[in-house]
């Protein structure tokens, strides 16, 4: 039986929780065994500094959709406390399965109850967030969200062919340039597709929705990642202390992924809600 389509319950939002969780659920598994093959508590550490972003990503996005379900089937909507609570509650199953994964990937390295709490509120903060109304438009940027990290994820596993590909000729110079080139061609297809997929969710729930709803479900993909590279400093931040002492140089590795982080999300948010923008303008009737 199909899921009823209404302004509580948007149709779609199981399908998305889902992949969402499916996502988090391979994200986890990429992270364990990228970690679980480091040698010394150094490179341990360094590589779960790197992964947590993408771990908290994979999170929030989980957690929303979550959140989602969880409000449209028990909340009061008109209650904003209501919504909070069982968006929470909703996000709360998700973050234990990240604080799980990531006590599975990084038991061996250092301040792992801080970061595997971190993972944990991230859930919950992920759920909270799906209290914002209409929650449709919440339910349509999630969807658009987790087409953002899926290229994302295929990015990095095409990574050196990509590389090529943008001129690298095997140099430091010309790898450099071509990184940075295939980071912001991604970071623009993947916000302005993001943007479409919130935009054609929206749209196929059959709800009529004024325009700045539109406005926001483009924009969530982009506002979800700058929250999730937020909280991946605060997570990261016992584990670029320790990788210091060890190394200076690559303490500021890690150190640099915090702006290329920030710009990501700035692009996909602003490239997501102008995409849903101009999709949702080209719907509506010029005035006679």
């Amino acid at each position: 039986m199909a899921e009823p389509t209404d302004v509580q319950r948007p149709s779609g939002a199981l399908i998305v929780a889902v992949l969402a969780l499916l996502l988090l659920l391979l994200t986890l598994f990429s992270a364990w065994t990228v970690i679980s093959g480091a040698s010394s508590e150094f490179l341990i550490t360094t590589l779960a500094a790197l992964v947590l972003p993408s771990i908290l990503v994979a999170t929030v996005l989980a957690g929303a959709a979550l959140g989602v379900v969880a409000i449209g089937r028990v909340a009061d909507l008109a209650r904003v406390p209501s919504r909070l609570l069982y968006g929470a509650l909703g996000g709360l199953p998700v973050g234990l399965l990240s604080l799980g994964g990531t006590i599975a990937a990084y038991h061996n390295g250092p301040s792992v109850a801080f970061v595997a709490a971190v993972a944990a509120v991230t859930g919950v903060l992920g759920g909270a967030f799906a209290a914002i109304r209409p929650i449709s438009s919440v339910a349509a940027g999630v969807a658009g969200g987790v087409t953002v990290s899926a290229i994302g994820l295929l990015v990095a596993y095409f990574q050196n062919d990509l590389v090529d590909l943008f001129g690298n000729q095997e140099t430091v110079g010309t790898m450099a340039e071509a990184a940075a080139r295939l980071q912001l061609t991604t970071s623009i297809v993947s916000g302005v597709l993001g943007g479409l997929v919130a935009y054609v969710f929206l749209r196929r729930t059959g709800l009529t929705l004024p325009w700045p709803a539109y406005l926001l479900a483009g924009a969530i993909p982009g506002v979800l990642e700058l929250g999730a590279t937020l909280l991946g400093w605060i997570g990261r931040l016992p584990l670029t202390g320790i990788i210091e002492d060890y190394s200076s140089f690559d303490a500021q590795i890690v150190f640099n992924r915090l702006p290329e982080q920030v710009n990501h999300g700035m692009i996909v948010f602003f490239a997501g809600a102008f995409t849903a923008m101009v999709a949702v303008g080209r719907t509506m009737r010029r005035p006679d």
